[in-house]
């Protein structure tokens, strides 16, 4: 039985890749369309930061932790079909929306299908495959993600061509009831085949993961990096096709192309070099991955400033391109950090805490704040309104390298014989 895990490992990793691609897809497409979805529902930049931030975040992270729990003990990869084929009937229902209330419960049924994927993947994939290769398997999800935001806009900004907005979230969503089946089907699953010791495994719960944290120095300064970081990475994020429309005059064809190229340069390699140099570096001193992290996020400050004040597209989208590869350097190595620091019963949940704090403060608060201070911003500046409002946000990432590197200087590793 062990070896039929093993010799489906890279069959598990490749599903969970492309559940992982799909996931930020869908979302992308919002982001592409959300000028069109603005005039058509009659909204203003405030309800579209809401739509994309912090109504998205808060039901995210309200699922997150009940299907965490039950991935810690229980069958994930029907946990992760479920999920997969909930969300893309959410995204296929976002076309139907007419007025702001039904786009809202459109996006709260993606969020609360998303929230449960990525802990109950990221939970089996640390199990089926060892120690040493931990760090390049987190970093290949978190490229897939890197992938699914940029092949998103991309495929988007393609299909705008001869699609409006409704079309696209049709076409996009529903093949995803498909990938949720196979996933079921052809995933391994070490509970269900009786690998693992006949015993029940261990459950943790959030408030447990929360006062590990909150004891841990380390796991401390941890959750103030992912406070502090996915504000100003999905703000560039949720807001950057509007940002190339409105400032630099793109069509959405060609913000699809150049943003989403622009990103799957800076996301995709910086993740995989950063799964390359966590497992090279950090296996035997897992200290370094806080070190790395924050190099990585402080270098990346002068270039989110070049992003948003550059007056040429080009130059914007070259800076977007090195802030996005260098400050994704960080988040596997910290994920790899805090699995080092926790029992293995603890990772999903674990995860799902990290998810949690990523998505209120990244696409909550990032997203919703960037809204707000372009409105904020737009009596003075006009269309350029969303410039200052993405300066704003670059300074979080100084908090954020500080962080880091304050959490390898703190970090407590235990033993991986410990950890059950």
């Amino acid at each position: 039985m062990a070896s039929d895990i093993s010799s489906r490992r890279g069959l598990t990793l490749g599903l969970l890749a492309l559940v992982a691609v799909l996931s930020y897809v869908d979302r992308q497409v919002f982001t592409l369309f959300q000028d069109d979805i603005k005039v058509e529902l009659g909204l203003d930049d405030a309800q579209l930061g809401l739509l994309t931030g912090i109504a998205f975040a808060a039901f995210y992270a309200l699922a997150a932790f009940p299907i965490a729990r039950y991935a810690d003990r229980g069958d994930r990869r029907l946990v992760i079909a479920v999920c997969v084929s909930i969300w893309s009937v959410a995204t296929a229902l976002s076309a139907l929306a007419h007025n702001f209330w039904q786009m809202l419960l459109a996006r709260i049924g993606l969020a609360a299908a998303e929230a449960g994927a990525g802990p109950a993947g990221m939970s089996l994939l640390t199990e089926i495959f060892p120690k040493e290769r931990r760090t390049t398997v987190i970093s290949v999800m978190l490229a897939a993600n890197a992938v699914g935001l940029s092949g998103g806009l991309a495929l988007a900004g393609w299909l705008s061509q001869w699609y409006g907005w409704r079309a696209v979230f049709l076409i996009v969503g529903l093949p995803g009831i498909a990938i949720g089946l196979l996933v079921y089907l052809l995933a391994a699953e070490p509970r269900r085949r009786g690998v693992l010791d006949p015993a029940p495994p261990q459950r943790s719960s959030p408030g447990e993961v929360l006062r590990t944290m909150a004891s841990n120095p380390s796991l401390r300064w941890v959750a103030l990096l992912l406070c502090m970081v996915p504000v100003t990475g999905f703000a560039f994020i949720l807001w950057g096709a509007s940002f190339f429309q409105r400032v630099h005059a793109m069509d959405k064809t060609e913000t699809g192309f150049w943003l989403g190229g622009a990103m799957a340069a800076g996301l995709v390699l910086g993740n995989l070099v950063a799964g390359w140099v966590g497992d090279r570096y950090g296996k035997a001193k897992p200290r370094f991955n806080g070190w790395f992290a924050g190099i990585g996020l402080l270098v990346s400050f002068p270039f989110g400033l070049g992003f948003a004040l550059a007056g040429n597209a080009y130059v914007a989208l070259a800076c977007f391109v090195v802030v996005k590869f260098t400050m994704t350097l960080h988040l596997g190595p910290i994920i790899a950090l805090c699995f080092a620091q926790v029992p293995e019963h603890m990772r999903a949940m674990m995860s799902a805490t990290i998810n949690m704090f990523i998505g209120l403060a990244g696409v909550g608060l990032g997203g919703t704040v960037a809204g707000f201070l372009s409105r904020y911003f737009t009596p003075e500046y006009g269309e350029l309104s969303l410039q200052p409002a993405l300066a704003v946000l670059s300074f979080c990432l100084l908090v954020g390298g500080i962080a880091a590197i304050m959490a390898g200087r703190t970090a407590r590793p235990i033993d991986e014989g410990d950890r059950r």
